[in-house]
C-alpha cells in the first residue's frame, strides 16, 4: 500500500511539473508540488532521475515551505541526471546549471541576481551572472550561492556557508563568506 500512495504522489508531482512547463527526463522523482514559475522564454530543465523534495514528509530537514524553481525569460535552470535538491530555492535571471549526481541541502538558496540594485533606490543596474556548479558536488543544508560563483566537480560547501567566489574541484569549503578549509586527495 505504501508503494502504491508514494507512485501516486509522484506521478502527480511530475504532472504538476509538466503542467506548469518543465521539461523532465525519465525518472524524475518530484515528492510534493515544488514551486514553479517561467516567465517569457524562461527554461526549466529537470533531467533524468533528478530528485526533487518538496514536502515535510520527503526529508526531515525540509522546511515547511516547499521548494522554489525560477527562471525568467532567457534564463535557463538546469538540473542535471541524478541531482537532488531538497526544498531549496533557485533563482535564475540569467542561468543556474546545477551538475550531474550533485545534491542541494534542505533550506538552500541559489540565486543568480541580486534582486534589485545596490543599494536601494539608487537607480542602478541589477547585477546578475550565472552560476555553474559541477558533477558531484555537495551543497550543505541553509547554503547561499551567490551571482557569479563556479564551484568545481567533487567540492563540498559546509551546512551554513555564503559561498560568494568560484570553488575549487574537489575542495571542503565553510563560513560567510566561504574560504577553503582543505582539498581533497584524488
Amino acid at each position: 500500500m505504501k508503494n502504491l500512495v508514494l507512485r501516486l504522489f509522484r506521478a502527480g508531482g511530475r504532472l504538476w511539473c509538466k503542467a506548469r512547463g518543465c521539461e523532465l527526463g525519465a525518472g524524475a522523482l518530484i515528492h510534493g508540488l515544488p514551486s514553479i514559475t517561467k516567465k517569457g522564454n524562461g527554461r526549466i530543465i529537470l533531467g533524468s532521475r533528478v530528485t526533487i523534495n518538496s514536502s515535510l514528509w520527503s526529508n526531515p530537514l525540509n522546511t515547511s515551505g516547499s521548494t522554489r524553481l525560477f527562471a525568467a525569460s532567457g534564463a535557463v535552470l538546469e538540473i542535471k541526471a541524478g541531482a537532488g535538491i531538497s526544498s531549496s530555492q533557485l533563482v535564475a535571471n540569467t542561468g543556474i546549471e546545477i551538475g550531474e549526481d550533485s545534491l542541494i541541502g534542505a533550506g538552500s538558496l541559489i540565486c543568480d541576481s541580486d534582486m534589485h540594485e545596490v543599494p536601494l533606490g539608487c537607480g542602478k543596474e541589477t547585477r546578475m551572472a550565472p552560476i555553474r556548479i559541477g558533477n558531484g558536488v555537495f551543497i550543505g543544508a541553509r547554503s547561499i550561492i551567490l551571482k557569479g560563483v563556479s564551484i568545481g566537480e567533487g567540492a563540498v560547501v559546509a551546512a551554513g556557508s555564503v559561498v560568494v567566489s568560484d570553488v575549487a574541484a574537489k575542495s571542503l569549503v565553510a563560513g560567510n563568506p566561504a574560504k577553503l578549509v582543505k582539498h581533497f586527495d584524488s
